[in-house]
């Protein structure tokens, strides 16, 4: 579900990977820029800005991109007691205004937040060589207790403004930090049934090796219902069948245990999209390494942002088979596209 503000005209919105901003860059006066201007609503998002920050000194560039293109902002609603919802907001927000409040004020929640969940996964991809499950656990709960206090300190500002937010938001990130560690405890004790050297631990290459699938069976198999053809590759398999795993559970779309809910739509996205990359299907490379980690976690968040838009544009073909795949089985209506164009 979109908000749109007062200035959006009702065009299709179009979101568009980081490689087809990265194309208009390269190539200024490229006629394909001009016919999205016209034909869609371009959006972004706090995932792109991210993005055009890790470029550096290059950024402004991808920002006059974004700004010629007309680009509004799009950003996932989250509630004053700072709950995510499925809901996104979509506002005319020049794209260098938007650079700056997210390197000001949004950055410093996304590290948190990163920091709180990402690493387990790192490791899970053979990065973090030399580092224990447990040494792990305490960089995250510490990491996710600053995002806590951060949240709470914001309530604390405003609670002469709204009486009691402060005593609710308190209640809830005391649950939230109850409900990660758990989390983090049960994950990890999972793991340990399974694990011989956890200092040295490649959970994605000993899964596959165990498994014996891999991107060499996964990639050939065509459109359409692709997650269902995978399912009934792996349902047969030990440890799927003996545990009478649905499909809902391999896909890791079973009710959140952190936040004690069922997901939402563009949090099934990014679980489909990252375990589909696990399994091997269209993968992305070396992601032992903190960089191609970090692209593989953003693309995830592009595809989940996307799918509040009625388009997505891209030039990576692995980005697009993952995210055409999530979609189909979620029943996502954005239409992936993929663009070809011979760089100038």
């Amino acid at each position: 579900m979109k908000t749109p503000n007062n200035n959006y005209d009702g065009k299709p919105t179009a979101y568009l990977d980081h490689n087809i901003l990265d194309l208009f860059v390269k190539n200024r006066d490229l006629p394909f820029a001009s016919e999205l201007r016209e034909k869609y609503q371009i959006i972004y998002s706090d995932e792109t800005l991210k993005e055009i920050k890790r470029t550096g000194d290059n950024g402004s560039q991808f920002l006059e991109a974004l700004e010629n293109l007309e680009a509004m902002h799009l950003r996932i609603f989250v509630t004053e007691s700072f709950k995510v919802t499925d809901r996104a907001i979509l506002k005319e927000l020049n794209p260098s205004d938007a650079f700056e409040d997210y390197c000001k004020n949004i950055e410093p929640i996304y590290e948190a937040m990163e920091k709180a969940t990402a690493q387990s996964l790192l490791k899970f991809y053979g990065g973090r060589t030399g580092s224990d499950f447990e040494e792990i656990n305490r960089e995250q709960i510490d990491s996710f207790g600053g995002l806590m206090n951060y949240i709470s300190d914001r309530a604390d500002e405003v609670k002469d403004l709204a009486p009691g937010i402060d005593t609710a938001v308190s209640a809830y990130t005391k649950e939230m930090q109850k409900s990660f560690s758990e989390a983090l405890a049960q994950s990890t004790t999972e793991l340990r049934k399974h694990i011989d050297d956890e200092l040295n631990y490649s959970g994605v290459q000993t899964y596959r090796n165990h498994i014996k699938v891999g991107p060499v069976q996964l990639n050939n198999i065509e459109p359409p219902k692709v997650i269902e053809q995978i399912w009934s590759i792996y349902k047969t398999l030990d440890g799927y069948r003996d545990n009478y795993f649905s499909i809902e559970q391999f896909l890791g779309l079973s009710k959140n245990p952190t936040y004690n809910r069922e997901m939402y739509l563009h949090e099934k996205v990014t679980s489909a999209y990252n375990v589909l990359n696990v399994i091997g299907y269209y993968p992305d490379s070396k992601m032992k390494h903190d960089r191609r980690f970090t692209a593989a976690m953003s693309d995830a968040r592009h595809a989940a942002i996307a799918s509040f838009s009625d388009f997505l544009f891209s030039r990576d073909a692995a980005f697009i088979h993952k995210t055409r795949a999530a979609y189909e089985y979620l029943n996502v209506k954005t239409q992936v596209i993929e663009v070809i164009v011979n760089d100038a």
